[in-house]
């Protein structure tokens, strides 16, 4: 038996950013994960994860959105995307990725929360862009609600998840009597209530 324990926060938004991300170092740290996918579209939790991951070997893969010119999505600041590469880090536009991930099955993580929607969002977008390898453990966090969210913004969702490229998520593949090994989201290590 192996016990973790799980964050709940009161609610969510951007006030639970540098908690949602010091405990996922601390749970990457611990179970030797080597990569972080992180869900950023203004720059501001990629900005406070620079801080709380550096003299980390965590690589950082940081998915942002960028809407259509006057939507309330402006896209991740440039300068920010190019000190992230220059880093080692990795990041992409979810809009420039293709990926399959259908509605049902984001209302249904809508669910448990708008975070865990977009933690598997972006394991699916960085796995199809080869920046992380199917299979592969990795932490991802996402946020509650956007810029129109009262509290949007931020982060204040991490789960652990095995990578895999979004074809094959729904793929519930025969293996004979290990159930366990079709299970892709590993752990949830924080979200709202």
């Amino acid at each position: 038996m192996i016990m973790e324990k799980i964050v709940y926060f009161e609610s969510g938004g951007k006030h639970n950013t540098e908690d949602t991300l010091k405990l996922a170092r601390e749970r990457a740290i611990a179970r030797g994960i080597k990569n972080v996918i992180l869900a950023s579209v203004t720059g501001f939790s990629a900005e406070k994860a620079l801080e709380i991951f550096k003299d980390t070997n965590i690589k950082l893969t940081v998915v942002g959105l960028r809407g259509p010119p006057g939507s309330p999505f402006p896209g991740f600041p440039e300068n920010l995307r190019r000190k992230l590469e220059q880093m080692g880090h990795n990041f992409c536009y979810a809009t420039d990725v293709k990926y399959e991930f259908p509605e049902v099955l984001q209302d249904t993580l809508r669910r448990f929360c708008e975070g865990l929607k977009v933690c598997v969002e972006i394991v699916l977008v960085a796995t199809e862009a080869g920046f992380i390898q199917p299979g592969e453990e990795v932490i991802a966090i996402g946020g509650t609600g956007g810029l129109g969210y009262e509290k949007g913004g931020g982060v204040d969702t991490a789960i652990i998840m095995e990578a895999i490229k979004s074809k094959d998520f729904l793929k519930l593949e025969p293996i004979l009597g290990r159930k366990e090994e079709r299970r892709k989201i590993k752990e949830i290590i924080c979200k709202p209530r």
